[in-house]
């Protein structure tokens, strides 16, 4: 009994982190916004990455679509690649430099046609 009670005494005390650390240290909560062009950056990459081999179709589509706007450097719409990157904290320039630097190097051209990438990256 005694060693009973002295094990209770001596427990030590459990917490989740959140508990610890409170709400904010460990699961920052995203504006819908934010939430948003995250996942508009990620699909675009996701695009360029599934449909790189893709011939023709819609599937095509989606990576000509997804390489046109990583390239395009304006800052007109609200849900730009310049613009989402800024607000993420990426830089847009290096960002687009990378991305267009590893297709560049992965993509193979439809016959007939030929990749066309920007000159700045």
């Amino acid at each position: 009994m005694y060693d009973d009670f002295l094990a209770r005494i001596l427990e030590p005390d459990t917490c989740l982190p959140s508990q610890f650390y409170g709400n904010r240290g460990i699961s920052r909560q995203l504006e819908g916004e934010k939430r948003l062009m995250i996942a508009v950056m990620k699909d675009a990459v996701e695009c360029l990455e599934k449909y790189r081999s893709s011939r023709g179709g819609p599937a095509r589509e989606l990576y000509e679509n997804s390489l046109a706007w990583v390239a395009d450097g304006g800052t007109e719409w609200l849900f730009s690649f310049d613009n989402i990157c800024g607000l993420l904290g990426f830089d847009p320039d290096y960002t687009r430099a990378f991305l267009l630097k590893r297709e560049r190097k992965l993509a193979r051209p439809m016959k007939g046609k030929h990749l066309v990438f920007s000159a700045s990256a």
